[in-house]
Formats: structure tokens, sequence, C-alpha cells
């Protein structure tokens, strides 16, 4: 019996024996068995009534193993059929071949995948405040640069690995590379203003910035251009480089406003009254909601009337909010100076005809 056993072990089909046969099989079946174990194990721990950090964890693994799963099989299956079995040697070149270039794609999307998902983590560390959709626009335009980092060297890799002779095709890419550098400097030049603004954060999107005379809201920041959206309604479209050379006036930063109130009476207000005016302007300010009164006070004689110079915060970067709060706090005025029979000065002028 035994005999029989070995001899059928033993029994060559197509070079190898029956037991290098049985052998890869199970080894190839065995890896798939361990890949789906562990994703259904992730499944289950994710879903039972774990911590949100853990439950977050397993989540990122389940959505790994989609770009993991693929490279694993390509490793078990070439493990497989180069060591143990035997396979003629142009089938093993061409087994290489397959391996080397599905091996790549596989192993440069996983990597692709990883690093999408660290810049998500430590940009939503960072910025808090951001919503998902938000640091995803953030980041595309980085992503998208090492990206193409990432394939141009997966490329070299592969190539490399195939036969060819990379050293002449760099020599060959270096020379070209000075002429293309030396024609595209504005791109690069944008390129990196593009990192300065990814990483210094000058303004994000969403933000209101002027630059020049130009203003409005960050839309989109791309590796070349910025798209802003102006308060007339169209889309300005700014190189990084034009934008980053320009002296920027960042609203969306602002914590408050600072507000300058110039107000005139008549010359004939009696001097009681006038000293009343500032405390009554500082009454008002500081009875509106989101306004921080700084000061008031009789400031001189114009050319029209008495003036006085009030000066207060409008808390927020909300222009619409800024200017209900200059409306509520100007009709407040009106209505009390109105009240005290304060008469706001206008433009005058008196001629005197001498008679001779």
């Amino acid at each position: 019996m035994f005999t029989i056993i070995k001899n059928l072990l033993d029994y060559n089909f197509m070079g190898n024996s029956v037991l290098q046969l049985l052998i890869g099989i199970s080894v190839i079946m065995a890896g798939h068995l361990v890949i789906i174990i562990f994703k259904h194990r992730a499944i289950t721990i994710k879903n039972r009534s774990i911590g949100e950090d853990k439950q977050s964890l397993y989540e990122k693994i389940i959505q790994a193993h989609k770009y993991a799963a693929p490279l694993i099989y390509i490793i078990i299956i070439y493990y497989t059929l180069n060591d143990i079995l035997t396979l003629p040697h142009q089938l093993t070149k061409a087994l290489y071949l397959v391996f080397v270039i599905s091996g790549s794609f596989y192993g440069i999307r996983l990597l692709m995948h990883i690093i999408r998902n660290a810049l998500k983590a430590y940009f939503s560390k960072r910025d808090k405040e951001k919503s998902e959709e938000q640091i995803n626009r953030s980041i595309r335009g980085l992503i998208t640069f090492i990206n193409i980092i990432i394939w141009i060297i997966g490329s070299i890799f592969i190539i490399d690995n195939i036969g060819f002779r990379i050293s002449a095709i760099v020599t060959g890419l270096g020379i070209g590379g000075v002429a293309l550098a030396l024609a595209s400097q504005s791109i690069l030049g944008d390129l990196f203003h593009y990192f300065v603004i990814f990483f210094d954060k000058p303004f994000k999107i969403g933000d209101f910035i002027t630059v020049a005379d130009k203003m409005g809201s960050i839309e989109k920041i791309g590796i070349k251009t910025t798209r802003i959206r102006s308060l007339s309604g169209e889309e300005i479209i700014m190189s990084n480089t034009d934008l980053m050379n320009g002296r920027i006036h960042n609203y969306g930063n602002m914590k408050k406003r600072r507000v300058v109130l110039n107000i005139g009476v008549v010359f004939r207000t009696s001097p009681r009254t006038i000293a009343a005016v500032p405390g009554e302007i500082k009454r008002i300010i500081n009875g509106m909601d989101g306004v921080e009164f700084d000061r008031a006070h009789f400031s001189g004689f114009g050319d029209s009337g008495l003036m006085f110079e009030a000066v207060y915060y409008i808390e927020g970067p909300d222009y619409n909010d800024f200017m209900n709060k200059q409306q509520d706090i100007g009709i407040a005025i009106l209505k009390r100076f109105k009240k005290l029979n304060i008469e706001f000065a206008y433009p005058a002028r008196t001629v005197f005809i001498e008679r001779r």
C-alpha cells in the first residue's frame, strides 16, 4: 500500500512529481485560506461593540485588504511556481516578467493607499475643524504629485528588472531633463509655491482673501493654479507664483474687525449735550451682541460741525454679519440722537455780503 502511494507521489507529470504539485496546490490554498480568515476576523471585530479608535483601525485594515490581497496572491503563486515546482527556462523568465510587472503594479497601489490614509490621518489631527471632504480637497493636489513620482520610480524599477539598461535611459533623461527644466521654470515655480501654500497655509479653501485688485473666496488649490470665486460671481484663476508674490489679505483668519465711526453734530449743540454724546455711543455699542467697545471721544472741530470718533470691534470674519451689526449700530444711534434732539452736521456754507 505504501509502495503504491509512494509511486503515485513520485509520478512525474510535466517535469514535476505529484508530491510537488500537491505541495504547490496546498501552499496556494493555505495562503488563500489565511487571507479569507484574516478579513473575516477583522470584519467580525469591527462589528462588535468596541471603542471608536479600534473600530476605525479595523475599518482601515479592511480597506487595505483589497489592495494587499492581490499582491499577496501574486507572491504566493510566484513562490509556488518558481521554488516548489520545476518549470522550463523560458516559462520561468516569462513568469518572472509577469511577477515584476504585476507585483510592482499592486505594490504601488498598496503604497499609495497607505500614503493617502497617512496624510488624511495627519491633516485630520492637525485640522480638527475640517470635514473629511475638505481634507480630501486639500490634499488632492499633493497626492496627485506623490502619485506621479511613485509611478515614475516604479516604472524605472520595472524597466531595470526586465532587462533594459536603465543607466543609458537615465543619462538620456538627464540631458533632456535639463532642457525640460529650463523650458518649464514657471511650472516648477508654481509647483514650489504649491508646497509653500500646502505646508505654510497662508490660506485654505473657503477663506476670503484679497490680493492686488482681486478678491474672493478660495475654491480650489491646484499644483499650478489656485481658483478664486469673486464677489461678482466669476472664477479667477491665478498661478500659484503670482498669488504668493502678491500681498495677501486673509479675512478667513480674522478674529474681529476694527471699526472707526466718525459722527458730526451741528455747532449749536450745547456743551452739556456734547459731553453726553460719547457715553450714549458707548451705551449703544455695549448693548450689541458680538461687539466689543473700545473708546468714544469728542475729536475736534470740523468744517461743518463738532466731530466725534468711536472705535469698536465686531467679532468674527463673516462680512454679512459685520454689515448687519454696522446697520444695527447706525439705526440705534439715529434713534437715540433723535430722542435727545441732537442734529447731525451737514456741509453748510455761510455767505456774508458787505454793503458799501
